[in-house]
């Protein structure tokens, strides 16, 4: 569950980012199948609780996730004695794009406890590793000759309760290509819903995503980890 890596991957969205663009919306979709049991289950649920295309609405597309350099990785956390019963750090979930202008990266992992998966979720927020996350963003710019970092603000978001939890941050960069200055929004949002951890990250050029579209995909994360 490379979360942060991924998140990292926007230097080439930011830099196609200058022509304008506009980002897409969500829908919660339909109820899955009937759940199954033991090992098979927790796959399953795993499954269920990455964002799908048709959560994202019209206009969308699946891409491959960005590969994650060594460098990046540095910031994911490993929380030491959490028992992993599907999926693993090293996933590259799924990563969708709207046109130019907007990306949204998700991936889960289900724990063999609910305190495993807290555990992991306190540990992706806490603020050290949102500081390293700022560093090797800062990198990523550093020496570009097509877009300059003029500057960059980190804080946590507010949202509605969902699922057991529902935590959040943003990063948003002052972009300057040329004459053309602008920004870009990283959201970055963990759900834990019993044993299960998803995260997604979604990034939009100009304008934050809609707090609305945000929270539809959170719930319907948690609407499907829930009937896993």
């Amino acid at each position: 569950m490379r979360r942060l890596g991924q998140a990292l991957g926007i230097f080439g969205v930011a830099i196609a980012a200058a022509a304008c663009g506009s980002s897409g919306s969500g829908t919660v979709p339909s109820a899955p199948a009937a759940p199954l049991q033991g090992g098979a289950a927790d796959h399953m649920r795993l499954n269920m609780m990455r964002l799908r295309l048709d959560d994202l609405g019209p206009n969308w597309r699946r891409e491959a996730p960005a590969l994650q350099s060594d460098e990046t990785s540095k910031c994911d956390p490993h929380p030491h004695g959490v028992k992993i019963t599907a999926g693993s750090w090293k996933s590259r979930g799924v990563t969708y794009a709207y046109g130019t202008t907007a990306q949204v990266h998700s991936d889960a992992i289900v724990f063999a406890t609910p305190a495993d998966a807290q555990k992991t979720v306190d540990a992706y927020m806490a603020p050290s590793v949102i500081r390293c996350l700022s560093r090797e963003l800062r990198k990523e710019f550093r020496g570009s000759r097509s877009v300059k970092l003029l500057g960059m603000t980190t804080s946590t978001l507010r949202r509605h309760r969902v699922a057991d939890e529902l935590s959040g941050f943003r990063v948003t960069l002052n972009l300057a290509k040329g004459k053309h200055v602008f920004k870009f929004f990283v959201d970055g949002f963990m759900v834990r819903q019993d044993r299960a951890v998803a995260q997604f990250s979604y990034m939009n050029a100009f304008q934050p995503a809609p707090t609305g579209t945000e929270y539809t995909l959170a719930q319907a994360i948690a609407q499907r980890g829930a009937l896993g």
